[in-house]
């Protein structure tokens, strides 16, 4: 089995991370948190505090993060330590034994498998993709009326933004890691025979953006029917996205997000 990850940084600041272990990988997407109570990237600090500590802790990935929830909750340097101050976090994971691959998503992190025969299985959930779509075509709603760039009308909807960011872990509302002294981990999740795999891809939402936002191919199936060459694809993504820099021609919250994705092959 070869593993190969990458990761990109759109800003100075990457608030994406890829962890390997010798059972498992995984992908996490660090959201900040849409009300500050200081001046640091809270999302860095999580991401960075999980990448640090679930090597050192053993068990079923699930059960490490109920664990890293509750310390970071507490060590965590900020100053209101209420729910809508604290980051949160997309994630995909692949945990393995002799016989099985078993994958787990939460918010819009996602694992593709690709079978001996050639057959697509696209493992993600839709709730907060859902969301995301809704606040677009508000943004753009807003940008013709009021004959400015979306990029720009971003300001605009931070009200849509932050009710959507409250719904996390909420009743019709999206998953996603976050802090608290009493974890939900609500992760969709499916197993898969070894001997069936021939190709497993988790990744962030930023390489998602191939087929979800910026249409360099038209369906996540079109993309996947074949297998990937990571720097490529990170670089159609990028080539795109600063050619679009204003978000006209693909309507999204920013010109380009972190990437990040990790390509096990069999």
């Amino acid at each position: 089995m070869k593993i190969l990850a990458k990761t990109r940084k759109s800003h100075f600041w990457n608030e994406d991370r890829f962890v390997l272990g010798k059972n498992y990988a995984m992908v996490i997407d660090g959201a900040t948190p849409l009300l500050k109570s200081n001046h640091f990237n809270e999302a860095c600090w999580m991401v960075n505090y999980l990448k640090k500590r679930l090597n050192k802790l053993d068990g079923p990935i699930k059960n490490r993060l109920m664990v890293l929830s509750k310390e970071a909750f507490v060590q965590i340097p900020v100053k209101i330590k209420e729910e809508d101050y604290f980051p949160s976090a997309g994630m995909s994971w692949i945990e393995w034994d002799d016989e099985f691959f078993y994958a787990s998503v939460l918010g819009d992190c996602e694992v593709t498998f690709i079978t001996v025969d050639n057959e697509v299985i696209r493992l993600n959930t839709s709730e907060l993709g859902k969301l995301d779509d809704f606040a677009i075509e508000e943004m753009v709603k807003i940008a013709k009326e009021k004959k400015i760039h979306v990029s720009e009308a971003r300001t605009f909807i931070s009200q849509t933004l932050l009710k959507h960011r409250k719904l996390v872990n909420k009743p019709n509302g999206y998953s996603a890691f976050t802090l608290c002294d009493n974890p939900i981990i609500n992760e969709k999740k499916i197993k898969m025979p070894k001997n069936k795999v021939k190709e497993i891809y988790l990744y962030s939402d930023g390489f998602a953006q191939s087929f979800e936002n910026l249409k360099i191919y038209a369906s996540h199936q079109e993309m996947f029917s074949n297998s990937l060459d990571l720097d490529k694809e990170i670089a159609m993504i990028v080539e795109t996205s600063f050619g679009d820099k204003y978000c006209d021609k693909y309507p999204r919250f920013k010109k380009i997000d972190d990437i990040t994705v990790i390509k096990i092959t069999m």
